[in-house]
């Protein structure tokens, strides 16, 4: 049974999973879990809240919206009293696309304090660092596609952030005036197409 809870948006301490559409060139999708639509009409950028699920394996299919012309179809392993991101990565026409599975596991957050780590989506962007803007320092370095940095516990602030090419110094991407609220677990997700300027990033509160 997928228990779907429009009120849990956050971990918790139960098995969850979310799933987010990052393929840029696929279309809206539906996502089928053990053959049952639990996520309908997903679209490109969009993350869904977290729905329970039993620890066990799960067969999970992806079809563009309204058919069932599986385009992803993966066997959904977890583990009981745990939260998972679920993300469609890479390219339909390149025959790319993939599903990408991460941990959701901040641990415990000091009140002035967050725990933020970056995920890195965008199929033709090399690894990257993220840092301060400025010279300031690098929160984590060398992120390539469908990698993840993992939390890092950073001061609780507002900071003018940048996403950097590793081993270059002209950021990729520029992320202005983010809020690191104390508390909180926050996941940025870089996604998009270097090579047509869509570049961008989205935030989630876990």
């Amino acid at each position: 049974m997928f228990n779907l809870d429009p009120n849990l948006d956050t971990v918790s301490d139960e098995t969850t999973v979310r799933v987010g559409h990052f393929s840029p060139d696929a279309p809206n999708v539906d996502v089928r879990v053990n053959g049952d639509v639990v996520f309908k009409d997903l679209a490109f950028e969009e993350v869904t809240e977290y729905a329970e699920l039993p620890g066990g394996t799960h067969e999970v299919t992806v079809a563009p919206t309204g058919t069932e012309d599986t385009v992803l179809d993966i066997q959904l392993e977890i583990e009981e009293g745990t939260s998972y991101s679920a993300f469609a990565t890479g390219l339909v026409g390149e025959e790319t696309l993939k599903c990408s599975v991460f941990v959701d596991e901040p641990g415990e957050i000091a009140g002035d304090q967050t725990h933020a780590r970056f995920i890195h989506v965008s199929p033709d962007a090399p690894a990257v660092n993220v840092r301060v803007t400025g010279g300031g320092p690098v929160l984590c370095e060398e992120i390539g596609f469908r990698e993840t940095s993992g939390y890092v516990p950073v001061d609780s602030g507002e900071y003018d952030l940048e996403v950097v090419p590793t081993g270059g110094t002209e950021p990729a991407l520029s992320l202005p005036g983010t809020v690191l609220e104390g508390g909180t677990a926050i996941t940025a997700i870089g996604f998009g197409l270097l090579e047509d300027d869509t570049l961008d990033a989205l935030f989630t509160e876990e």
